[in-house]
């Protein structure tokens, strides 16, 4: 073992007890562990054990880092610290039964993968994945809840908004942010976006905040130039508009749109020639090598009832008989598609699995807009389902599913989605006692 993996294990073994004996005696420092395991998800700190960096697939090697301490010590604490104990923590959120079929299946395909090793990469990223699900469900009690989750994500849209700017400035074209890609910055970034659009068209009490926000997670998404996530972006904001008018039609809504159409004028003239150039003259080589990929993909799901082994599509476009599909070794990396990746890795079972947790999630959240007694959790329903329709979208042309910091925001943003009921329980309880307060007080 590497000295620097010496030295990380050993600070995972103080940090831990250190966050949860803080988080257990302190108030102040029960908040500040859930802002830093929130706002962790996008400055990943990780290290790889047992790293095979010259490794082509979505994984590699046995990520662990910060966010892994912070949600674990949440946990913990919300476990067995005296704040929580007229608060039910679960540990089988809505949609578990469905995500355990899942990960069953992606058990599964560890022992059967052509590498076990790769497979078991690949598992990690699930299950840390699931970790902050659990966490994201059951920190969300409230609207007070809900209102620092957004001041957090705001605050990382601020961060990224900044190196972003820092990295153009260097000359950089295609700017990534915090993140190892520029496509996978603006995957994640996108996400937020229809959050803060929903906020904005919806809720009325921090205006300027989702105005600022908005703008910078767009500014963020176009400085990418990712054709896939700007045409999502598009699409999102849409989806977005339909749905908030559904839910409630106003001219505040009418008003907002108007003004944003206005000021996106002058940065539409700006960047428009980049990003149709950016369409226009994208290599066709591209697009035939994703083809072909995808061929691949749906043989080794057609061979494999259980797929290749999670993570293993890589070893086996190079190692193995499916090498024939593909000529270029430089187009030998990864499948661009979530689905048919799922579909080589997992087999079809595991392809119809993960698309029925998905679309479960969409459901639950779609029930949440129209059913929500809080206006602030029925507009964060919109924000969020959005967000997982964009991510899906996307997911026919890339595999951000599977990178680790899109990973990690997507169960985040579907812990706090199934979470909401809880938020427009809380609301109509407070609502029913400051109504029977005022009725006492009137009475005197």
């Amino acid at each position: 073992m590497a000295t620097k993996q010496i030295l990380f294990l050993l600070l995972t073994l103080m940090a831990i007890p250190t966050f949860v004996w803080l988080g257990t005696t302190y108030k102040w420092a029960e908040r500040g562990l859930v802002g830093l395991a929130f706002l962790s998800t996008a400055f990943l700190i990780d290290i790889n054990f047992y790293s095979m960096e010259d490794y082509r697939g979505d994984s590699r090697g046995f990520e662990i880092g910060l966010t892994d301490w912070t949600m674990i010590s949440l946990l913990i604490v919300m476990l067995t610290s005296n704040r929580w104990k007229n608060k039910k923590i679960t540990l089988l959120p809505p949609n578990s039964g469905l995500l355990t079929i899942y990960l069953a299946i992606a058990v599964i395909s560890v022992y059967i993968a052509y590498v076990q090793i790769y497979a078991g990469f690949g598992l990690l990223k699930i299950l840390r994945g699931l970790i902050v699900f659990i966490v994201a469900y059951n920190y969300l009690q409230d609207e007070e809840d809900l209102r620092f989750i957004i001041g957090v994500l705001a605050i990382i849209v601020i961060i990224e908004f900044v190196m972003v700017i820092d990295q153009r400035l260097s000359g950089m074209y295609r700017a990534k942010g915090s993140t190892p890609h520029s496509n996978t910055l603006a995957g994640y970034i996108n996400m937020i976006n229809m959050l803060f659009f929903a906020l904005l068209l919806g809720d009325k009490t921090r205006p300027t905040l989702y105005w600022i926000v908005l703008a910078l997670g767009s500014l963020i998404v176009l400085a990418s130039f990712s054709r896939g996530a700007m045409t999502a972006m598009v699409l999102g904001y849409l989806l977005v508009i339909v749905l908030s008018y559904k839910h409630k039609f106003d001219m505040r809504k009418t008003s907002i749109l108007a003004i944003m159409l206005i000021l996106a004028l002058p940065i539409a003239i700006d960047v428009g020639p980049k990003i149709i150039e950016r369409f226009l003259y994208a290599p066709e080589e591209s697009g035939a090598s994703r083809k072909l990929a995808n061929v691949a993909a749906a043989a080794m799901a057609d061979d494999h009832l259980f797929g290749v082994g999670l993570n293993n599509y890589s070893h086996a476009i190079n190692e193995t008989h499916y090498i024939e599909h593909i000529d270029s070794i430089v187009d030998r990396g990864i499948v661009h598609n979530i689905y048919l990746l799922h579909a080589s890795e997992m087999g079809w079972i595991g392809m119809i699995a993960f698309c029925l947790v998905i679309a479960n999630f969409l459901r639950l959240g779609y029930r949440n807009i129209g059913t929500s007694t809080s206006e602030l959790a029925s507009n964060v329903a919109i924000g969020l389902t959005t967000a997982i329709v964009v991510l899906s979208l996307q997911g026919g042309l890339e595999w951000f599913f599977r990178q680790t910091y899109v990973t990690i925001e997507f169960f985040m943003f579907a812990g706090f989605l199934v979470a909401l009921p809880k938020v427009s329980f809380a609301t109509n309880r407070q609502r029913k006692i400051n109504q029977y307060m005022k009725k006492i007080a009137l009475s005197r």
